[in-house]
Parts: structure tokens; sequence; C-alpha cells
């Protein structure tokens, strides 16, 4: 950072800093003063013994046949498994057309446009999203290799406990909701992350004021000197999440975050054992803009925090650039299930790592009502009792 008063240069030292935990670190130089169509695959391993599928188990970390009880690690069964990379950032489009899991087949729902992939000997009748009858549609492909995945960590049998605790720290919530939820129509599903990875390097320039007030026996004085204050660096960022998804909204995926990145892992296809996964429908180009801006806005975050001493600090100009560009396609865990009430369908997602829950629920007109007339009568009973003894 360099700072003038006028004519004057003050030139600074080298500091590193954070910006956006989990997303990037960089350095400022500082001185005296950042709805169309998806595809769902349930790829599963057979058992070795008894050719029936496998199911991932979180605490084994093993794969178990619940037919036959064996286990095994991945190792043993990786002859499952396709070999292929996943995408980089100037490749992905290329790849498209090449990357696919094989051994699949494709429906599709009239109703909603969903695309839905499973495995060849799994049959799909329903639509995770708006529960109508699919249809066989062989044209469709398969799912794309993605790069990276976060397994499951939450377990379905879990989701109740904590549905109940979350509507539990709810106000307003009808009593009779809150005793008696049914989760219909749970499925998990892998959903689709774009990981953009940059450095943003530049300059950006502030006007600021340092502001001295004293007095003697006659006057009161202040003295204002401005500056003219520039910072310049670069920021380094990893793992910055946009979503691939078009059937969730991006406000409902923001809210499940974050997501712990020291647990994701490189892609291999019988994590997804059990579960659904989901093609992406938005590009990886779509989302380049969007976080663009929101390095670019860390990074002018990062190097405003590094101005410090002045009474008042206005931003003038900015002058950055990306460099070293990557994106990596991943998978991160989602449940999805709806509660039907009074006539109404509420629909929720759960973060399958963390256990997060984000929905909209029922509000209690009644119950609001006898909140507020009860809050009335005890401010009334109280400002009483303070009049009587002011009185």
């Amino acid at each position: 950072m360099s700072e003038r008063p006028f004519e004057e240069t003050d030139h600074g030292m080298q500091q590193n800093a954070e910006v956006m935990p989990g997303f990037g670190t960089g350095s400022t130089q500082n001185g005296a003063g950042r709805e169309p169509d998806k595809d769902l695959v349930n790829l599963s391993y057979k058992c070795p013994n008894c050719t029936m599928p496998l199911k991932f188990d979180n605490e084994m970390k093993r794969f178990v046949c619940e037919y036959c009880d064996g286990s095994f690690l991945l190792e043993e069964i990786k002859d499952a498994a396709d070999g292929k990379e996943g995408y980089n950032w100037h490749e992905y489009k290329e790849e498209l057309d090449e990357e696919e899991l094989v051994g699949t087949k494709s429906y599709v729902c009239k109703f909603c446009g969903a695309e839905i992939v499973t495995d060849a000997v799994t049959s799909a009748t329903k639509c995770p999203y708006c529960g109508n009858v699919l249809l066989v549609a062989e044209s469709l492909t398969g799912m794309l290799r993605p790069n990276k995945i976060i397994p499951f960590e939450v377990d379905r049998d879990q989701l109740i406990t904590l549905f109940n605790k979350f509507v539990k720290k709810k106000h307003f919530v009808p009593k009779q909701f809150k005793d008696n939820p049914v989760l219909k129509e749970v499925m998990g599903v892998y959903e689709p992350f774009w990981l953009y990875e940059s450095g943003v390097d530049g300059r950006v320039d502030y006007t600021a004021t340092k502001v001295r007030s004293w007095s003697d026996s006659k006057y009161d004085y202040t003295e204002t000197k401005y500056y003219e204050v520039d910072v310049s660096g670069e920021v380094h960022y990893m793992n910055v999440p946009a979503d691939g998804s078009k059937r969730l909204d991006d406000n409902t995926m923001d809210s499940l975050e974050p997501f712990d990145y020291s647990k994701m892992i490189d892609f291999e296809p019988g994590y997804l054992s059990g579960h659904l996964a989901e093609r992406f429908d938005v590009d990886a180009d779509a989302n380049l803009e969007r976080t663009k801006l929101r390095m670019w806005n860390s990074t002018e975050a990062q190097f405003r925090g590094s101005v410090q001493g002045y009474s008042s600090v206005s931003h003038k100009s900015s002058s950055l650039r990306q460099f070293d560009r990557n994106v990596k396609y991943a998978l991160f865990p989602i449940y999805v299930f709806a509660i039907d009430y009074q006539g109404k369908r509420y629909d929720y997602a759960v973060n399958g790592q963390t256990g997060k829950i984000v929905g909209e629920l029922p509000f209690s007109k009644s119950m609001y009502r006898k909140w507020k007339w009860i809050r009335i009568a005890l401010i009334t009973a109280a400002a009483y009792v303070i009049g009587f003894f002011l009185n």
C-alpha cells in the first residue's frame, strides 16, 4: 500500500491475510495507511458374493451387502469403476460427449421436465421432484463423470431426529405439525456443483483523510489532511462453489452451506450406491461472471481491510484481473423430502454432510395472535405497576 499526502509518499511492508475462509488466501502491500432438464443416477456396485447391490456404510467406511452380510473395501470391487478423468475449465466442453458413466438407462418426467438416469438394473417409477409418473426415454444420455465428491455422513434414519430439533427451535409453528411430522418422498441426491479456482491481482485506489481536533482558551480547532492511498497485491481462491442445478434454487443451495472441503475426495462411482446423483444443467461458463464478481468483491474487501489508521476511507477506482483459472465438477450430498400439512406441500433440503435443514414452515396465526395479546397484557401490567410506584 502506498499513501500520498499531497506530494509525499510512504511505502510499506508485505502482509499476508486470509479472505473468505475456505475460499482463498492472499497478500497485499501494506504501509501507513473481498430450468431445464436434469439427470439423476443411481449407480450400485454388485456384491462379489451374491451379485446383489452394495450399500456404502458411513461408519465402517466399507461397502456392505444386506443380503449375504458381506463387506468390502473399495479396492476389492474397484473393477466396476470408470478410470477417466473429470473436467477442467478449458477442456470440459470437448469432453461432454465422451465422459459418461456407461451402463445407465434414462427416464423423463413429462410434468416437470426432469431427466432421471439410473443404472441398468434399477427401475425408477416416480420423479423425486414432483412425484409424477416417469416414462422411459432411451435417447437420453447417462451421467458425466465428476472430479470430486463429498460422501454422505448423515444417514436417512437420522432425518426425523434432525427435523424435530430443527422445528423445535421455531416459533409460531402449529403444535400438530411439530408433534407429528411425516417425511414423504425422502431422497438422497448428490447435487452438482462447480468449484472454481483462480488468482486475482491488481490495484485498488482510495481517498482517505486524517482528522485532528484540539482546543485552546479561545477556539476549537479541526485539521483535516487528505491522502491518496493505493493497495496492490494478489489473492488466490480455492473451491469457490456455484450450484450446477436449476431444480433447487440458488438461495436454498447457498443456505445449505458450508460444506467441509477437507472431507472432499476423488470421485469414485461406488460412493453413489444407495443414492441418486443429479447431472448439471447449468454449465461452468454460466457461472463465470457470478464467481468472478464474488472473487473481486472479496479481494476489494481484503484490500480495504489493510487500509488502517485513517479517519475516513473512500473507494476511488479498481483495476483487477484473474489468472490461473480452473474449475472442477463435484457432487455434494443433499437429502430432499416433503411434508403435507392442511392441503399444502412443504419442501425441505438437508445438507447430507452436516445435517443443516432449509425449508419453509407453516405459520400459526392463532399462536401469533395469542402471543401478541399476552405481550400487550404484560406490557400494560408492567406500565401500571411502574406508574403505581411512581405515584
